[in-house]
C-alpha cells in the first residue's frame, strides 16, 4: 500500500515509515475480520477486491490530511492537547465518505459492537494525535450537526 507521506511534516523518516506501517496494519486489521465489516443496516459485509481496496487506499489518505491539516477554524485555534476541531471534524468526514465510495452505509453505533466509522476512528486516531479518543459519541454528535458548515479548500 502506498501510504504517500502520512505524517512526515513534523515527524522523523524513521517515526513516519512506523506509522505508515502501523496505519496500514489498523486498517487491514479491520477490513479482515472474518464476519465481515458492519454495514449501518444492523448486518455485516465481507469487502473483498476493489472495494476493499478502494476503502484502504481512502482510509490512508483520511489519516494522512488529518495529520498535515493545515489550519484551524477562525474560532478554534489548536492550542496544548487535543487538536482543532476542524480536524478532528475533517478526519471523520473523510472517514464517511471512503465508506460510501466503497459501497457501505455508514452506521454509527457507539457502544460494543461499534458502528464501522467509529471502530476505525477509534483505531486510527491515537496515530495521528496523542492519546485515546475519549469520547466518540460527542465528537460523532457534533460533527452531525455542523457536516454542512465543513469547507475543503
Amino acid at each position: 500500500m502506498d501510504a504517500c507521506k502520512i505524517l512526515t511534516d513534523r515527524r522523523d523518516k524513521r517515526r513516519a515509515a512506523r506509522d505508515v506501517a502501523e496505519v496500514d496494519r489498523r486498517i487491514i486489521k479491520l477490513l479482515r475480520d472474518p464476519r465481515g465489516v458492519p454495514d449501518g443496516k444492523g448486518n455485516r459485509t465481507r469487502l473483498a477486491g476493489p472495494k476493499a481496496n478502494k476503502l484502504r487506499l481512502d482510509l490512508a489518505e483520511a489519516v494522512e490530511y488529518a495529520a498535515l491539516f493545515p489550519g484551524p477554524l477562525p474560532n478554534r485555534i489548536q492550542g496544548r492537547g487535543r487538536p482543532p476541531d476542524n480536524a478532528i471534524f475533517m478526519f471523520i468526514d473523510d472517514i464517511d465518505r471512503a465508506c460510501r465510495a466503497a459501497g457501505l452505509k455508514p452506521g454509527l453505533r457507539y457502544v460494543m459492537p461499534v458502528s464501522l466509522p467509529v471502530a476505525i476512528f477509534i483505531e486510527l486516531a491515537p496515530i495521528v494525535w496523542p492519546g485515546q479518543p475519549k469520547d466518540p459519541r460527542r465528537l460523532f454528535e457534533r460533527w452531525r450537526r455542523l457536516r454542512s458548515t465543513l469547507i475543503r479548500e
